[in-house]
């Protein structure tokens, strides 16, 4: 029976396609078209969200007996607009005399209903849904937007739940970048990484102080997850928590990518949402890349990423997968894979100890990216 480990998406070069939407209760619209070209600043959706409902007697205050008594000419204001105080919905004749519906606070004009009632949502959160990304509009609804891009793609273990984008410092470059990373307003802030794992709330002090725009770390103390939640801008670990290093493959990721424009999306795991925390650098459209490949059995000639000690975050290319139970170094027999490692070693791995990169099996099985 086939085996089919997790995967872990981890790719130097692939294709990006990333759905953005509104919230459930929110009320918007799109803000780009089709096919236009986008930057992480660039706004795909907008709107608001309401806190509280009031209903106005339309017909009662415009001196009406029926609904179809409501012409479009009596309306002033277009359905959906956020209103102040005072202001005047509807309005039934001229002058001094004229009847009017007048919002008692600032609102959205929701609904003119058919019984000629206006529904208005009071105290509007707004909500700006930003693409934080370069890359292609390639489709469209009334509360969705779809971009398309190409780059590096690494997803992490864990993140914080905050989503921002910057230049991709390492920390010991930070100061000599930061005249640099001021030139652009876009380019304005910078994600860092930290080449060692967080042991000490100090990096949350010097996130703030420094204005990072985002935090990338290997590892962390899971006593600081509770301070990490409230850091207040995104941040990622690769591995997980504890004191673990950069498997070699997010780390050469990272490394060959400094000073790009990266996306830091630190979606907070939970069981109710299949999105993950991720780095997007993106370098691009390119027609010729596929999306990563995910569900697929463990095969030989795919690559994987060894996911416990002692060969933890290393990475290789899977030789053969043996019928019958193999011997492995902590001497239990177990399902096993024979794998090549990025040194050209050769070890048996047990099956549950492998994770899939999401590399398209027809891709060149390079190791470094």
């Amino acid at each position: 029976m086939p085996y089919h480990p997790e995967t872990t998406v981890i790719l130097g070069s692939t294709k990006i396609i990333r759905e953005y939407n509104l919230p459930p209760n929110a009320i918007g619209d799109v803000q780009v078209d089709n096919g236009a070209m986008v930057r992480p600043a660039s706004v795909l959706l907008e709107g608001s969200i309401p806190s509280e409902v009031l209903f106005l007697d339309a017909l009662k205050l415009l001196g009406l007996r029926r609904a179809d008594q409501i012409t479009e000419e009596m309306v002033q204001v277009p359905v959906g607009e956020v209103v102040d105080a005072g202001v005047a919905l509807l309005i039934n004749g001229k002058g001094r005399s004229a009847k009017k519906v007048i919002t008692p606070k600032r609102a959205r004009f929701a609904q003119l209903d058919e019984a000629g009632r206006v529904l208005l949502q009071t105290d509007p959160q707004p909500v700006v849904v930003y693409a934080l990304m370069a890359g292609r509009v390639n489709s469209t609804s009334n509360r969705r937007v779809v971009v398309e891009t190409a780059g590096t793609l690494i997803q992490a273990a864990w993140g914080n739940g905050a989503a921002s984008y910057g230049r991709l410092v390492f920390a010991e470059e930070e100061a000599s970048q930061y005249d640099l990373a001021l030139e652009d307003e876009e380019d304005s802030g910078m994600i860092i990484v930290l080449e060692e794992s967080i042991q000490t709330a100090n990096v949350f002090q010097d996130a703030i102080q420094r204005s990072w725009r985002g935090v990338i770390a290997p590892s962390m103390s899971s006593t600081l997850r509770e301070q990490a939640l409230r850091l207040g801008i995104p941040l990622l670990l690769t591995e997980g928590f504890g004191n673990v290093p950069y498997s070699e493959i997010v780390y050469n990721l990272l490394n060959n990518n400094r000073n790009r424009l990266t996306t830091a999306d630190a979606v907070e795991p939970s069981a109710w949402r299949s999105g993950r925390p991720e780095i997007v650098i993106p370098t691009g459209l390119n027609s010729r890349l596929k999306a990563p490949e995910r569900d697929l059995p463990l095969v030989a000639g795919a690559t994987v990423r060894i996911t416990r000690p002692p060969h933890y975050g290393r990475t290789g290319k899977v030789l053969n997968l043996p019928e019958s139970p193999i011997t492995v170094e902590n001497g239990l027999r177990v399902a096993a894979a024979e794998v090549q490692l990025s040194d050209s070693e050769i070890i048996f791995v047990p099956l549950a100890n492998v994770e899939l990169l999401g590399r398209p099996l027809d891709a060149p099985g390079r190791l470094q990216p």
